[in-house]
């Protein structure tokens, strides 16, 4: 399980990341080529989509912080954790629940986000 855990550490790295450069690098160490992202808000396929939807999160929330709000609990290829999104004072905005799918590499192929309690409108 730490190899899940640490994967998915590192994909909430890459959402934090604001960095471009930085950010890209952890998508291609996290994601798998064609790897998809998809939420009742959101979608991105490929690590340039994936980028792209990232970078239009903080755009929407600058100074917003994602973090994991559970351990992740997984088998086999299949991975599921919980998180919040919080403003630059530490205060959840946004609660969701992911499910992935993680390629015999160890990286991300999909990911499925649930919304928990979803951002008020802006």
């Amino acid at each position: 399980m730490t190899t899940h855990t640490d994967l998915i550490d590192r994909y909430f790295d890459a959402w934090n990341e604001t960095d471009t450069t930085k950010r890209r690098a952890l998508i291609a160490a996290t994601w798998t080529v064609d790897g998809a992202y998809v939420d009742p808000l959101l979608s991105g396929d490929g690590h340039e989509g994936i980028d792209a939807m990232i970078h239009a999160v903080h755009g929407r929330f600058p100074g917003h912080t994602f973090r994991r709000t559970t351990q992740v609990d997984g088998f086999a290829n299949r991975v599921r954790f919980s998180w919040e999104l919080t403003t630059p004072d530490g205060n959840p905005i946004v609660k969701g629940s992911d499910f992935g799918v993680v390629d015999d590499g160890g990286r991300l192929q999909a990911v499925t986000g649930f919304l928990d309690a979803p951002p008020a409108a802006a």
